[in-house]
């Protein structure tokens, strides 16, 4: 999985690539196969409607490394994750911040969220496992380092701006439309945010109160193919 990932180009930081090396997908998803676990570009549905809609997934690990690479995690650094779903991504998240760091991630479903803390502490992985609607973030443990939102919003909450820290980083996957969701890579500058980086993807929408308009549509030609537009990145806020 990880070969297949380097070769897309979707990991490419040696931090990102050992933590996915590091923790095991299968233990996220045990239903699923070992050879769907460990598909580079797969999400696998876990939770789905009385219709079979799905409405939460592990997402494809190709989406969530070219996610967390221009997050830029560091050693230490204080994170926060909305929408834990599995688990998986805040395990991947934890191994990056290492024991000096913290990783706070918050769940609106009670069950998801027990499920997921239960397979983190059986890894002996530090995530503190919050329930709750991840749009008010988690104002007990801020400020953050980094925000990383992993489910598809159609605007930014103030709360995420305002528990991050001046410099840190925010991506999230905003619905411009049907079809289109793009994570974006937002650097906190004072009161302003910069866009670092824009990307391709397709994440589960976000529930609750603050869910907003339901833009998902499949596309025209029904392709799924992970691919990635950079946009040129500026001298950092923090030293400008």
């Amino acid at each position: 999985m990880v070969e297949t990932l380097e070769r897309m180009g979707a990991a490419r930081s040696p931090a990102v690539v050992r933590a996915f090396r590091t923790v095991p997908r299968h233990v996220f998803v045990p239903d699923a196969s070992l050879e769907r676990a460990y598909s580079a570009d797969l999400a696998i549905a876990t939770r789905t409607t009385a219709d079979g809609i799905p409405i939460s997934s592990s997402s494809a690990p190709s989406i969530m490394s070219a996610m967390l690479e221009p997050l830029e995690v560091a050693p230490g650094m204080r994170v926060l994750e909305v929408g834990t779903g599995t688990g998986y991504n805040a395990a991947i998240l934890a191994e990056l911040v290492g024991p000096a760091g913290h990783v706070t991630t918050v769940e609106l479903d009670p069950s998801l969220a027990a499920t997921a803390r239960a397979r983190l502490a059986a890894l002996g992985a530090p995530v503190d496992v919050l329930t709750g609607d991840g749009w008010e973030g988690a104002a007990r443990t801020a400020p953050y380092d980094r925000v990383i939102v992993t489910a598809g919003v159609s605007d930014l909450s103030r709360a995420w701006v305002e528990q991050l820290r001046d410099g840190g980083r925010l991506v999230v996957p905003l619905w411009l439309g049907p079809g289109l969701q793009l994570p974006v890579t937002f650097e906190r500058c004072g009161e302003r945010l910069d866009s670092r980086n824009v990307d391709w993807c397709g994440f589960m929408p976000l529930r609750g109160e603050h869910a907003g308009a339901d833009a998902r549509s499949s596309p025209a030609n029904g392709s799924s193919t992970w691919r990635t537009a950079r946009t040129p990145t500026p001298a950092s806020c923090a030293t400008s």
